[in-house]
């Protein structure tokens, strides 16, 4: 049986390859693309197998991961220096001036690409039982396969190296339940408890972490750190200059100014962005999109107005649900609840509701919120922070946080006594968190599959 093959190329590099492959029985070129549009439309129309492309044209992690979902593979002609960045990307690199038909007979024989797993920063493949490689421009003959190391046969890691940090992602039910609020107040409470934290604005729907921090950023930190990833060249320093200091401890990468930019926002890049972030702090506090009703995929392939808020779901290591304790918030949390129960795999969650005040709930509102929440949505404990709209409003128009704000204010303190919890929690999981960051890790990987399919 013939594998088809995708040509993206030019000039006589794309006449030579494709003589070649002419005189082939298992290898057919079913199109000619003259763009990288049309080689994605033909990629989704299950044309071919195999792309190949070339490094000139705008080859990111993007575009390599749409030609994955599709079910083809990619082979990018580039230079020396750039093979290390593609393989990152997920594709098969191939130095130009090697011959490119060994890589594609074995992307057609079903050897993968090496694919990086964001979370763990080790090697993936798409066949556990295979050895990733690359095409490198060895002395021994032009084009022949070298394999990389497996992740198993890796030098271990330096003693006193910083396991990851613990991931934590706040989502909740839509309308204005105190998402930003509280991942706010959470991450400045880990900082304030001598851990160095991350606050992230993932929010691609509205994202307000700087507004309510009062900062100015010259860009959305997230937007750039995104794009840098999706070009294979996001580095240390490069993610250094877009996070802004917020104290001694906390930092914050900003987010989209605009909810109509949230295409800039790629779930695979994201991934990167926040392994990267993971690895230098001990707290990573993520703000997510709420569901919305998603859109079927267009010819692109491009991902779905769901699929950020899938993949923080899925690497997250505590996902707190917030709600409003009213009854529209509840009816709201109680079906944001229902839905997250839809995600296959994701079971593990925290709910915390918040404005909780007798003029909304009635007469012992601790009971008739926990009451409902376990009667419609199975929640056994809810975190329940109490009303302080004085609070919330000095902090808003201080643009500080609650902990400056109103330190003996019982919404303080009720974050205060959650972050103490989490951390808790974290310490005494730290001899089984090897387990959990596999769960983690087989969470993104079915969320990854559920996507392909």
């Amino acid at each position: 049986m013939s594998t088809g093959v995708l040509l993206a190329l030019s000039g006589a590099v794309e006449a030579d390859l494709l003589g070649r492959i002419e005189r082939r029985s298992d290898l057919t070129v079913v199109r000619r693309c003259a763009d990288l549009t049309e080689l994605v439309a033909a990629a989704v129309a299950g044309l071919g197998a195999v792309a190949v492309l070339d490094a000139d044209d705008p080859v990111d992690r993007r575009i390599v991961a749409r030609l994955r979902s599709a079910g083809t593979s990619a082979v990018v002609l580039c230079d020396e220096s750039e093979r290390t960045t593609y393989a990152d990307l997920g594709a098969m690199p191939v130095v130009r001036g090697a011959d490119p038909l060994p890589a594609i007979e074995a992307l057609a024989a079903g050897v993968p690409a090496r694919v990086p797993d964001p979370a763990v920063g080790s090697v993936d493949t798409m066949a556990p039982d295979t050895v990733p490689e690359t095409l490198a421009d060895d002395p021994t003959g032009p084009g022949e396969l070298v394999p990389e190391p497996s992740a198993e046969g890796s030098e271990p890691a330096p003693h006193g190296e910083r396991e990851p940090a613990r991931m934590v992602v706040v989502t909740g039910a839509p309308g204005s339940p105190g998402r930003t609020t509280l991942a706010v107040a959470l991450a400045d409470e880990l900082a304030a408890a001598r851990n160095e934290v991350v606050l992230v604005d993932a929010d691609l729907w509205g994202g307000a972490i700087a507004q309510t921090l009062g900062l100015v950023a010259d860009t959305a930190g997230l937007s750039a750190a995104v794009r840098s990833a999706d070009r294979g060249s996001l580095d240390r320093a490069a993610l250094e200059r877009l996070l802004v200091p917020v104290g001694d401890r906390l930092r914050v990468l900003t987010g989209l100014a605009r909810a109509a930019r949230w295409r800039e926002i790629g779930p695979e890049s994201l991934e990167v962005v926040l392994a990267e972030l993971r690895s230098r702090v001990d707290w990573v506090v993520v703000e997510a999109p709420v569901l919305v009703p998603d859109d079927e995929a267009g010819f692109d392939f491009g991902p779905g107005r769901n699929a950020v808020a899938h993949a923080l779901y899925a690497g997250a290591d505590e996902l707190l649900v917030v709600g409003a304790a009213e009854p529209i918030g509840l009816e709201r949390l109680v079906q944001a609840l229902l839905d997250l129960d839809d995600i296959p795999g994701l079971h593990d969650r925290r709910t915390v509701v918040n404005r909780l005040r007798l003029s909304a709930a009635g007469p012992h509102p601790e009971l008739s919120v926990a009451e409902a929440l376990h009667r419609f949505a199975g929640v056994a404990e809810p975190v329940l922070v109490p009303d302080d709209r004085a609070l919330a409003d000095r902090a808003l128009l201080t643009a500080s946080t609650w902990r400056n704000a109103g330190p003996m204010s019982p919404a303080r303190v009720a974050v205060r006594d959650l972050a103490r919890r989490l951390t808790d929690e974290a310490g005494r999981a730290a001899p089984l968190m090897g387990r959990r960051r596999e769960r983690r890790e087989n969470r993104g990987r079915l969320w990854r599959r559920r996507r392909a399919d």
